[in-house]
């Protein structure tokens, strides 16, 4: 697309169309001059892409970025009411020409005084220290480049610099480039993103997303918002095998909708474990074949869909009647149930056997999946997923036989926080990961006080 003249939203229609949740639409607005750096707000207005975004700058004309791209703003600075301003953003680039704009400076104090945010990263945050806004407060920005002008120096010299990649003081927020990551991360939450609505991009997850998430090219994965439960859908050709049902009715018309309008034949079932968010909707499918769980596949069972086998075998340790996962081969990809989770810590209690589920785990963990669905939670990649459960189990075993070594008490359980044992604790359902984490200091605890 390099060379090609772009309005403002291509790359946020695209991302809306994925589906990332965000909050309740804020008014964003894009400062565009010559030169600027579009790659240190890319990742920005992708987290902000279910808001109001529009572009902006003080001439309507092309522009050209840093990067050789042609730009056109939706609007003129001066059409626009800065007490209609939520967050205005400053790219890098070499923005001296406006180091003494007054109708840039005039326009964000109003923005300010209305109570918007102003944002600038790069370059972006040197303008605003040179126009004055950032005189005694925190900030960051490209203070220590040499190459910068005497006067910004001197206008540095006024603020008390941080140093970090993103500071914010007040209405204003600052980054230097290498921190576009975590500028990105705190615009999103400056306007009411939750943890959970951030995408993450990074090699080892995937951020679920409303409707389906896709895992390699024949998976694709709906996430309740009952406890972040997962159900899988596993497509090759025109047939198709649902892993777990849901809880909720509209989780099983999800997968009713999407069969009929991709014309897909449901040819198997297959319920990881009979709990209820998992096999409620159980009756509101059909199939052929028989619905298949721990009950009827005995050691283990091949399918074929499509062209493709589809593998069905114990992995025992959570439900007392047992638990089954399911592999899909030609891509590596686990479907694990509720021996895994992302969003929960590992359960040992409420009936699970811990030293089989350990054990089963670590099994896993041996085969170093590429990813790995869980039954709550996020799609991981198999070394992920199965370390962040084993080190949850050897921490809370580790804590608990120090506090049993030391004839300590059930009071004592309450300084093993889960925010220590748990590698992820910002991705917890909060109520039931600290009922869950709770139950398993008791009862192992009690195992630790009475081996046999």
């Amino acid at each position: 697309m390099s060379g090609g003249v772009f309005r403002n939203g291509f790359l946020g229609k695209a991302v809306a169309e994925k589906g990332f949740p965000m909050s309740a639409k804020k008014q964003v607005f894009v400062f565009y001059y010559d030169r600027f750096a579009e790659f240190e707000i890319a990742l920005a207005m992708l987290y902000l892409s279910n808001h109001a975004i529009r572009t902006v700058a003080l001439e309507q004309r092309e522009y050209s970025s840093l990067e050789g791209q042609r730009f056109l703003p939706d609007v003129r600075l001066e059409t626009i009411d800065p007490a209609k301003v939520d967050l205005f953003v400053i790219p890098g680039g070499d923005p001296t020409p406006f180091f003494g704009d007054q109708r840039l400076q005039r326009f964000i104090a109003s923005a300010v005084s209305a109570g918007g945010t102003v944002a600038g990263i790069c370059g972006g945050a040197d303008l605003l220290v040179a126009l004055g806004f950032l005189e005694g407060k925190n900030c960051t920005g490209n203070a220590l480049d040499p190459t910068n002008p005497e006067i910004l120096n001197r206008a540095y010299s006024g603020t008390h610099f941080t140093n970090e990649n993103v500071t914010t003081d007040g209405s204003f927020i600052t980054a230097k480039s290498e921190g576009f990551e975590e500028f990105a991360t705190v615009l999103a939450r400056r306007l009411g993103a939750s943890n959970r609505q951030i995408p993450v991009w990074n090699a080892d997850w995937l951020c679920p997303v409303e409707g389906w998430t896709d895992v390699g090219n024949s998976v694709k994965v709906s996430t309740s918002k009952f406890e972040e439960c997962n159900l899988s859908l596993i497509i090759f050709g025109t047939e198709a095998m649902l892993v777990d049902t849901g809880y909720r009715k509209e989780e099983a018309q999800r997968v009713l909708s999407y069969l009929q309008e991709k014309a897909l034949k449901l040819k198997y079932i297959v319920i990881t474990h009979h709990h209820e968010d998992h096999d409620a909707n159980l009756g509101m499918f059909s199939v052929s074949e028989p619905v298949w769980d721990a009950a009827n596949i005995g050691e283990g069972l091949t399918l074929l869909l499509g062209n493709e086998k589809v593998e069905l075998y114990p992995t025992p340790g959570h439900h007392a009647k047992g638990d089954i996962s399911v592999l899909v081969p030609s891509e590596h990809i686990l479907i694990a149930g509720d021996i895994l989770y992302s969003c929960l810590p590992p359960q040992l209690c409420y009936g699970a056997k811990p030293e089989i589920l350990k054990k089963t785990i670590q099994n896993i963990a041996d085969r170093h999946f590429r990813w790995i669905i869980p039954g709550h939670g996020r799609v991981m990649t198999g070394d992920a997923m199965t370390s962040m459960a084993l080190s949850y189990i050897h921490t809370l075993e580790e804590r608990l036989r120090l506090v049993a070594e030391n004839h300590g008490t059930e009071d004592d359980l309450y300084g093993i926080r889960l925010s220590e044992c748990i590698a992820h604790p910002d991705w917890m359902v909060e109520e039931p990961a600290i009922d869950l984490h709770r139950q398993n200091k008791q009862e192992l605890f009690t195992k630790c006080r009475n081996p046999k």
